[in-house]
């Protein structure tokens, strides 16, 4: 795995119930822009609350306790919302920010509507009756998105965020995490690459690394690979290093496991 660079986290108190959130902003189209602004909004209705920018750098003071989305802020520009579940121990806190004009807008619609077919694929399934239809078209549609998604990165590379944007770019991550394992193996390369330069999601990464683990038989690292059994029950493939799960979680801005684990029960 590459050495990802993210920012530092001061886990030090600013003051009772508060921690400082920091980290670097940057962008793989510079110069940044002048204006940026950094906002937390909170989950339930409270005030946003407000922090400075200065020399490619950000700082929060965010309350812990609560879930709360840092939002980057420049006009013409973009940046994907880092979504926080606990300050005290949040990681991957650098930014990315790209213009909100895409060099390939075409192909960014194209890459949203292939997600839209993944999506309804998977929510098409029957009330009653046989899925043995249902799970045939989206075996189809999971096909027909690797093709062209092969097709796409033979023509123009990896789809990243400053290329297409990140909700497109993510789109492009969910094919390959729904396609074949050679395929995923083969994007999986692809995306440590752009991880390198901040052009994907360090979660998204950190997904695709362990379902590719998963694939090959190996023990995951980020838990968030998880098999159904006869019994209904979802239980989690085989987990490395369990007891420094939590650290790994954490540097790639995922939540804490056991909350992530409720949503598979």
């Amino acid at each position: 795995m590459p050495r990802l660079t993210f920012a530092i986290l001061l886990c030090c108190s600013v003051h009772a119930g508060a921690f400082e959130l920091s980290g670097t902003i940057r962008s793989n189209c510079p110069p940044l822009p002048q204006a940026i602004s950094i906002v937390a909004e909170r989950m339930h209705g409270e005030p946003q609350i407000h922090g400075p920018v200065e020399n490619g750098r950000y700082r929060i003071d965010v309350p812990e306790g609560s879930t709360l989305a840092l939002l980057l802020q420049s006009p013409g520009w973009e940046a994907e919302p880092k979504l926080i579940f606990s300050a005290a121990t949040a990681g991957a806190l650098d930014f990315l920010l790209y213009r909100t004009a895409v060099p390939e807008p075409a192909l960014a619609q194209e890459l949203l509507a292939m997600e839209k077919d993944d999506v309804a694929a998977r929510t098409a399934w029957p009330t009653t009756g046989s899925d043995m239809q249902a799970r045939q078209r989206m075996r189809e549609t999971d096909a027909r998105n690797e093709a062209r998604l092969r097709q796409i990165i033979a023509s123009k590379g990896w789809p990243t965020q400053t290329m297409v944007g990140y909700k497109a770019a993510g789109s492009a991550w969910l094919i390959a995490q729904h396609g074949s394992s050679a395929f995923l193996k083969s994007s999986l390369a692809l995306m440590r690459t752009a991880a390198e330069h901040g052009e994907i999601t360090p979660s998204k990464l950190a997904l695709a690394i362990d379902r590719d683990l998963t694939n090959d038989k190996l023990p995951q690292l980020y838990g968030s690979q998880f098999q159904t059994g006869s019994d209904g029950k979802s239980t989690a493939f085989p987990i490395a290093d369990p007891q420094h799960l939590e650290e790994r979680r954490a540097s790639m801005g995922m939540e804490p496991y056991a909350q992530y684990q409720q949503s598979f029960e």
